[in-house]
């Protein structure tokens, strides 16, 4: 989901970019930053919009599944709200972010090579096994997922905090709509 929520926010600009409609978008809203603003809202509200679709839908069935074994949680049981609305809020900066790459890149080929390199194996070549390298691991996307979904969670070398995952939430969100709103503007003049 993360992949292809990041080539899906991607495609509303490079996209444009291929085709070279950007010209045209620009020449007819002069506003660089409120088409990029624009643009980053309605990437974002449908990304959030199937996010919570797959987690809800996800959690359903597994409920289901677990239900028939006697081992069902629900919502309110500790730690399983956290899951779904961390799963569900992934989706959004997975968008976000293949947004902000887009615009940065203006590539289709470039934008999913790093994309892949950013959401997928940045998270996995960093380790915990030092702390310049778990702090950098900390502060990626599936790392942060990873640790708000782990209900039982046991430190290891260097262990961080469910609020610290929320932040780096927040942190990649608002880093990603502003370089795609500033990139843009500051190319595009």
């Amino acid at each position: 989901m993360m992949l292809a929520l990041g080539a899906l926010g991607a495609m509303p600009i490079v996209g444009e970019y291929a085709t070279g409609t950007i010209r045209t978008t620009l020449a007819a809203v002069p506003a660089r930053r409120s088409v990029m603003a624009a643009k980053a809202v309605v990437v974002t509200a449908v990304a959030a919009v199937f996010g919570a679709f797959v987690a809800g839908v996800s959690f359903a069935a597994t409920q289901a599944i677990l239900d028939q074994r006697d081992a069902g949680v629900s919502l309110g049981d500790p730690g399983a709200l956290r899951v779904v609305v961390a799963s569900a809020l992934l989706a959004p900066l997975c968008a976000l972010v293949g947004l902000a790459l887009g615009t940065v890149l203006r590539q289709t080929a470039a934008t999913m090579i790093a994309s892949v390199v950013v959401v997928l194996v940045l998270p996995m070549v960093l380790t915990d096994g030092r702390h310049w390298s778990a702090v950098a691991s900390h502060s990626t996307l599936y790392q942060a997922w990873l640790r708000l979904v782990a209900v039982d969670y046991h430190p290891r070398h260097y262990p961080w905090t469910v609020a610290g995952a929320w932040t780096v939430y927040a942190v990649w969100a608002v880093a990603a709509a502003v370089i795609a709103v500033a990139a843009v503007h500051r190319r595009e003049q």
